[in-house]
């Protein structure tokens, strides 16, 4: 990737340990003005820990960890903290204001005179204002976490499992809202053990396993490489279809059973399962993540 100016957030040779285990280890990580980057791994990969290195709040064993062109340690993490939206998953509040108290609070701290964004804000999620915070469920404090982390128009958004503890239809909304943010150039790194969320809203996936990047990918070429996990049951023998891979069969009592993943098209694969002598049982659903990091990378790299 080409820089022509200073990314907003860069790594480089970036080391992290807790006693003797190497918790994370980043040759070089850079977002750009504008991107919307998808931080990607399962639970324990490593995508905590580079984030309280990026907002200051642990620092890095080596390397250089960078926001807007300037270095971040903990002792001036804050002054850098003006042009930066962050929300967490069980995030921390302060429990003892109203949740109105707590967005006055941040208001005041970022100097944020723009009324009408916390507003709209807040009739998009409908967090519960008026109540104690600590008294809120998981979800209307994350909904709270999410309206302060947007309100302030801040240069770049951090957000590590943003979607934890929210219904359906509350996801949903989060995720019009990074769109909207996305075409607004709003720099966004989201991080996610979702590989299906990020990938529909981030122009790019950046997927860490065991604390090291293994792969950073357009989402558009996330799209092309993933295909669809199918299963088929059916009386009579069973041949894969031609776009199948890590292809596997076997007997399930008297009937033949097969798993493979699909890369070719719906159509493809409507017209192969039209095919299938003595159909039993057909299944068919988007890769999980450790499917698509055991394909993209090999069995060595998974989490």
């Amino acid at each position: 990737m080409t820089h022509m100016n200073t990314p907003v957030i860069w790594l480089e040779g970036v080391m992290k340990r807790f006693g003797g285990f190497v918790a994370v280890s980043i040759d070089r990580l850079a977002v750009d003005s504008g991107e919307v980057v998808g931080f990607v791994g399962v639970n324990g990969a490593g995508k905590t820990t580079t984030i309280s290195m990026l907002l200051g709040t642990i620092a890095a064993n080596e390397g250089t960890v960078q926001l807007f062109g300037c270095p971040v340690t903990p002792s001036r993490a804050h002054v850098l903290h003006k042009n930066i939206g962050y929300a967490a998953g069980d995030m921390e509040l302060f429990d003892k204001l109203t949740g109105r108290q707590y967005l006055d609070f941040i208001r005041s701290a970022y100097g944020a005179e723009d009324k009408k964004r916390e507003q709209s804000l807040c009739k998009r999620f409908e967090p519960e204002l008026g109540k104690v915070i600590r008294t809120l469920s998981r979800g209307n404090k994350q909904k709270i976490a999410l309206v302060a982390a947007f309100m302030t128009r801040p240069k770049l958004v951090v957000l590590d499992e943003p979607t934890s503890g929210l219904d359906p239809l509350m996801q949903a909304v989060f995720l019009d809202l990074v769109r909207e943010e996305k075409a607004n150039g709003t720099t966004v790194f989201m991080s996610s053990h979702i590989l299906s969320e990020v990938a529909d809203v981030c122009s790019r996936v950046v997927f860490i396993a065991h604390g090291k990047v293994v792969r950073d990918v357009t989402s558009q070429q996330l799209e092309e490489e993933s295909g669809k996990r199918v299963r088929v049951v059916a009386s009579g023998v069973l041949t894969p279809p031609k776009n199948a891979r890590y292809i596997d069969s076997g007997k399930r009592g008297k009937y033949h059973e097969l798993a493979f993943v699909h890369h070719g098209s719906g159509p493809e694969l409507q017209a192969w399962v039209a095919g299938v002598k003595g159909l039993v049982d057909f299944y068919v659903a988007d890769h999980s993540l450790e499917d698509a990091i055991t394909e993209l990378y090999g069995k060595e790299t998974t989490v």
